[in-house]
């Protein structure tokens, strides 16, 4: 039996991230034990099969270049987010709540992340998922005061546009491309712990099968043991 990103007598840990996150997406249900056979958190969405025209679900992106890296930099986070927005697939409270982070008070620290031509809480990555040939984006959603995640989602070119293939929407969520394989991070909470100070995390590796993505692994790490493996690892 594997630990979710809440587990089950963690209730106290579940509404200190919820309290975090209700302003911006209304807090999902955050699960609880997740067993071997049941459905995954993860949404995998079924690939548009390329065809002529377009698939009506693929979002073109601009492919304009300019001279000014950082202006390239804030058109490439805009078109982003744009996508998003305009995704179906994705939560309409995540999809009604994205918009750029107001600008930090005098003295208070910028988000992680942030950067003076992106100032959306949108983390975007791109990489080979779906094929030797591929231009995936792995895009990643977080709140702007915590920077929680609460979205990962992969897009994948078709037709000149770009279809979701994989959507996960259970805080706190990150996405990152690996080796050719998708992992996917959710931080663990006991309930003693804060929300900046989670106990642990489980990252689930999941593989393009052609069609979908798969999971071909999965690990639990325990952050006070930091041995790596966890209670929960399999492979």
């Amino acid at each position: 039996m594997r630990r979710s990103v809440v587990p089950v007598g963690a209730a106290a840990a579940a509404v200190a991230v919820c309290g975090a996150l209700v302003a911006v997406t209304g807090c999902r249900d955050a699960g609880g034990v997740r067993e071997e056979g049941t459905a995954a958190v993860a949404s995998p969405a079924p690939a548009s099969p390329s065809a002529s025209p377009p698939a009506p679900d693929a979002h073109p992106l601009g492919s304009g270049r300019s001279a000014d890296p950082r202006t390239a930099d804030a058109k490439a986070a805009a078109d982003v987010v744009h996508l998003v927005k305009r995704d179906p697939k994705v939560a309409r409270d995540i999809r009604d709540s994205l918009a750029a982070c107001p600008a930090p008070s005098a003295g208070v620290p910028a988000r992680p992340s942030a950067a003076s031509v992106d100032p959306y809480p949108v983390d975007r990555r791109a990489g080979r998922l779906t094929g030797k040939d591929a231009t995936d984006l792995v895009v990643n959603v977080s709140t702007c005061a915590d920077s929680v995640g609460i979205g990962s989602y992969v897009y994948r070119r078709v037709d000149g546009g770009y279809v979701n293939v994989f959507a996960d929407e259970q805080p706190p969520v990150f996405a990152e491309i690996g080796d050719g394989t998708l992992k996917v991070t959710h931080q663990v909470y006991e309930p003693q712990d804060a929300v900046s100070n989670p106990s642990g995390e489980d990252v689930t590796t999941y593989r393009w099968n052609g069609t979908r993505f798969e999971e071909v692994s999965f690990s639990h790490r325990d952050y006070e043991t930091d041995d790596g493996t966890g209670s929960g690892s399999h492979g």
